[in-house]
């Protein structure tokens, strides 16, 4: 069975979770994270192989058009999921030391 991230967090806001569920939960969430880091990781690939800058364009401009495809709107939401999921298991991990 695979859980989504959005449910995921809505699981760890328990705040009355065993022992057994924490562990499955930062384990879930590890998985979760190491799959938005894969697909982060292609979406940087593609990201490099944009159209190439023209003679007037800046580098920032470049970046600007890539933010504004599709796939440039998913790495964004993939780097604040990351992000989110770092301070998730973060806390699931002091959760899971307090009750060792």
């Amino acid at each position: 069975m695979s859980i989504s991230l959005k449910e995921l967090i809505l699981a760890v806001k328990e705040k009355n979770l065993t022992k057994d569920a924490l562990d499955n939960y930062r384990d879930d969430l590890a998985n979760v994270t190491s799959q938005m880091f894969m697909e982060m990781a292609n979406l940087e690939k593609l990201e490099a192989l944009f159209e190439p800058l023209t003679e007037q364009e800046t580098e920032a401009n470049r970046k600007r058009r890539w933010k504004a495809t599709e796939k440039g709107q998913r790495m964004i939401e993939l780097k604040n999921y990351i992000r989110a999921s770092k301070e998730i298991l973060s806390s699931l991990k002091s959760r899971l030391y307090l009750v060792y």
